[in-house]
């Protein structure tokens, strides 16, 4: 079956200024029809980014992440056949990235959507599929059983074992990579502890160099896209250490929000 990565979501108090941050250093798009009111929704082309107010009981941070395959039935049925303790509920019409929100063994929420149903709205209708000179090229999950979550994405929905020599699974798409590791509290012994879920979000781009030299920049021309500080203090450092573990980019730093975002350059 056909399936891929088709959007990643981020609830935050400062929904808005974070999309404008995703937009002025990653060069994402806004929808041709915006929702100020509900989302800033912007794309790379290929993966669509929500950024959503953080509502009451909520954490913020990396809150979801969405998969479109070519039959959801047929999908909801594999879900049901890899364990019939999973299941699928059905979104709100308001939705346009979603028919279903499931979840993995771990209960790791993903959204359901089937592009061929006509419901996509936003970037998620406009995306082509084109290749952007900076645009998503992982999202990381960190999760207690980590290789039969694995197992889950690769029956369910057909995504592609990559082979790599460390105790994490990747897994693609033929675009994005969905970076599986393996969640250990002895990972934790100089930090306070993270929760299980999504852990960061990785961008491929031309230049880390430029990269560096733009965030300065946007730093400078917006006081308001100032992001989080890396690696101070014990804890910090602690923190970044884990975060650097990630071999897929070479260049850390987070957006408004604190999100970890991993940069590195195309091989």
């Amino acid at each position: 079956m056909a399936a891929r990565v088709n959007h990643v979501a981020i609830a935050s108090d400062q929904y808005a200024i974070n999309g404008r941050f995703y937009e002025a250093l990653f060069g994402m798009k806004p929808s041709s029809k915006p929702r100020p009111a509900r989302s800033v929704v912007i794309g790379d082309g290929y993966v669509g980014m929500n950024c959503i107010p953080r509502r009451d009981g909520r954490y913020s941070g990396l809150d979801h992440f969405g998969i479109e395959v070519d039959d959801l039935d047929d999908t909801i049925a594999r879900i049901q056949k890899f364990d019939s303790s999973l299941s699928a509920v059905k979104r709100p019409p308001i939705r346009p990235f979603a028919a279903y929100s499931a979840h993995d063994p771990d209960t790791n929420i993903f959204d359901l959507s089937q592009k061929s149903l006509g419901g996509q709205k936003d970037v998620y209708a406009e995306n082509e599929g084109g290749i952007a000179p900076r645009h998503i090229s992982h999202i990381a999950l960190r999760t207690r059983h980590a290789e039969r979550c694995a197992q889950f994405y690769v029956e369910v929905f057909g995504l592609t074992p990559l082979n790599r020599k460390d105790e994490n699974f990747y897994l693609s798409d033929g675009r994005v990579t969905l970076m599986i590791i393996p969640w250990k509290i002895e990972d934790y012994y100089a930090q306070d502890p993270a929760r299980t879920g999504l852990d960061h979000i990785g961008f491929t781009v031309e230049s880390v160099e430029q990269v560096k030299k733009d965030l300065i920049f946007l730093t400078g021309e917006n006081p308001h896209m100032r992001t989080r500080a890396l690696g101070y203090g014990s804890e910090g450092e602690a923190r970044l250490k884990l975060f650097q573990k990630c071999p897929l980019g070479c260049f850390h730093l987070t957006d408004i929000e604190g999100v970890h975002i991993d940069v590195g350059e195309a091989a």
